[in-house]
């Protein structure tokens, strides 16, 4: 599993001196966004309290924690694409790729 920023998020990253991402599975999703069997995740900027038995990695100066149980939605060289959404103040980091269960 590999992690990457599209070019928003970099320039996000960099302007809110974000020095850590935690991304956690939501558990609560009740097939609100993307339908039946879809699975959604949590971005936290600047939030290591979140972080228990999570795998660590950096990726442009930024440690990345995430949920050891991501590990069974993407294979190992699957590539996730960390984004930027939203408009104007009301902008997150967020998972850009779509992760069906029901395959």
């Amino acid at each position: 599993m590999k992690f990457k920023f599209d070019k928003n998020a970099k320039q996000f990253i960099k302007n809110k001196k974000i020095d850590n991402i935690v991304i956690q599975t939501d558990n609560d999703t009740k097939s609100a966004c993307c339908g039946l069997g879809a699975i959604d995740f949590n971005v936290y900027t600047n939030c290591k309290e979140k972080i228990k038995n999570f795998k660590k990695l950096k990726l442009d100066n930024v440690e990345i924690y995430y949920e050891p149980a991501m590990d069974f939605y993407f294979e190992e060289n699957e590539e996730i694409l960390i984004a930027l959404i939203g408009i104007f103040s009301f902008k997150k980091l967020a998972i850009a790729n779509e992760v069906n269960i029901l395959k």
